[in-house]
């Protein structure tokens, strides 16, 4: 479900926005289960929900369990990413800036934090930053009540609970119900068919 209510463009973009807390003027449209397999003979990747701006592009994958091995697993998104966006004969500095965001339902670092953002700084010095614009952001929805943004502590709450209670996650909670008429819909079709036949 939520892939598809990723697919609208406003609600993904949306969404974006108030994780990252940026302005986007305009989204392509979102690819959903965007597969990245480089090498036959090597381990692939499905995206959640790839998106991408003029000049970045945005991985959002959602958890609603536990997953083991978040950290290598946001390094090898982050290289399949990598991989996919530059042609052979391509200048590295034609590299887009990237996110790899998960929502997740658990803390995956058990330390009761709402959101977890990594950047690459120097170990000697705090102050000199690699500049790569690899960005690895991971919320925990149930650490929402810490979040300080209200937007965002909203949208994590929603994310948790499923309760809606700004203009934005109404609409969001409205085109979940709508999904999953839909489908149902889809599913009885099917089975009349199938009776049919």
């Amino acid at each position: 479900m939520f892939g598809a209510v990723m697919r609208d463009p406003k609600i993904c973009k949306g969404v974006i926005e108030r994780l990252l807390q940026i302005k986007i003027v305009h989204i392509e449209y979102p690819e959903l289960q965007k597969a990245i397999s480089p090498f036959y003979s090597k381990k692939g990747v499905r995206l959640d929900v790839y998106v991408a701006d003029s000049n970045r592009v945005f991985d959002v994958e959602f958890q609603s369990y536990d997953i083991s091995n978040i950290r290598k697993r946001t390094r090898y998104y982050q290289s399949m990413i990598d991989i996919d966006s530059l042609m052979k004969g391509a200048d590295y500095s034609e590299l887009k800036e990237s996110y790899v965001i998960y929502l997740c339902l658990n803390d995956p670092f058990k330390a009761g934090l709402p959101v977890y953002s990594f950047t690459r700084t120097c170990t000697e010095n705090k102050d000199v930053s690699l500049g790569d614009q690899t960005h690895h952001v991971i919320y925990n929805c149930s650490a929402a009540d810490k979040e300080e943004n209200p937007d965002l502590k909203e949208f994590l709450e929603f994310v948790k609970s499923n309760k809606a209670e700004s203009d934005f996650t109404k609409e969001i909670a409205n085109m979940v119900q709508t999904k999953k008429f839909e489908q149902l819909f889809v599913n009885e079709y099917l089975v009349q068919q199938l009776i049919i036949d």
